[in-house]
C-alpha cells in the first residue's frame, strides 16, 4: 500500500510539474521593433527628402516674397561617430512681389555639408555648415556657403528630420541670402 500511496504521489507531482510548466511558455513574445536608423552602418547611405518654405534675405527679399524648397540628401556616417557627410541638392523658388517688374527667381544649389550631432538622444538636434555650387535666376553659377542646425527624431524605420538654414550664393555685388525651413524624412 505504501508503495501504491508514493506511486500515486510521484505521478500526481509530475502531472501538476508539467501542467504548470504548459502555462508558463507557449508562444514567445513579439520581438522588439527593430531600433530605427538615425546614422547609416558603415558606408552604407541613408537616402532622405525634404521640403518647406524658403525665405529670401537681403536683396532678394527687396522684389520676392517667400517661397518654397525641395531637396534630397544622400548622408554617410560611421556608427558611433557625433559627424557625418552630406550631399545634398535643393530647389528654391520665389514669386515675384505684386507691383514689382521682373520674373519669379529660382535657386537651385547642389553641395556637400558637414554634420554634427550635438548631443547622442532619442532627439538627437545637429549643426551643419558646407559649400554649395548655386544657380540663381539672372545670376548665373556660383559658389557659396550654407550653416544651419535642425533636430532628428528617430522614428519606426525612418527618421523625421526639421531643418533651418542660411544660404549665401557668392553673387557679384550682393550676396544672395535665402533661409530654408524644411522638413523632412530619412530612411
Amino acid at each position: 500500500m505504501r508503495l501504491k500511496t508514493a506511486l500515486f504521489t510521484l505521478i500526481l507531482a509530475g502531472a501538476l510539474a508539467s501542467t504548470a510548466s504548459a502555462q508558463t511558455s507557449g508562444p514567445t513574445p513579439n520581438p522588439p521593433a527593430p531600433a530605427p536608423r538615425t546614422q547609416s552602418d558603415f558606408y552604407v547611405p541613408l537616402y532622405g527628402v525634404t521640403a518647406g518654405i524658403a525665405i529670401p534675405v537681403g536683396r532678394l527679399a527687396d522684389d520676392h516674397a517667400a517661397g518654397y524648397a525641395l531637396g534630397g540628401v544622400v548622408e554617410y556616417a560611421v556608427s558611433g561617430q557625433p559627424y557625418s557627410l552630406r550631399g545634398e541638392a535643393l530647389f528654391q523658388r520665389f514669386a515675384l512681389k505684386s507691383g514689382h517688374t521682373g520674373d519669379d527667381s529660382n535657386v537651385l544649389s547642389l553641395g556637400t555639408t558637414i554634420v554634427y550631432r550635438l548631443q547622442q538622444s532619442t532627439a538627437q538636434t545637429f549643426v551643419s555648415g558646407g559649400i554649395a555650387i548655386y544657380n540663381a535666376t539672372k545670376e548665373g553659377t556660383r559658389p557659396g556657403v550654407n550653416v544651419g542646425t535642425g533636430v532628428e527624431i528617430p522614428l519606426t524605420g525612418f527618421s523625421a528630420v526639421a531643418e533651418a538654414r542660411l544660404h549665401v550664393m557668392l553673387a557679384d555685388g550682393r550676396p544672395l541670402l535665402t533661409v530654408p525651413l524644411t522638413v523632412g524624412v530619412r530612411f
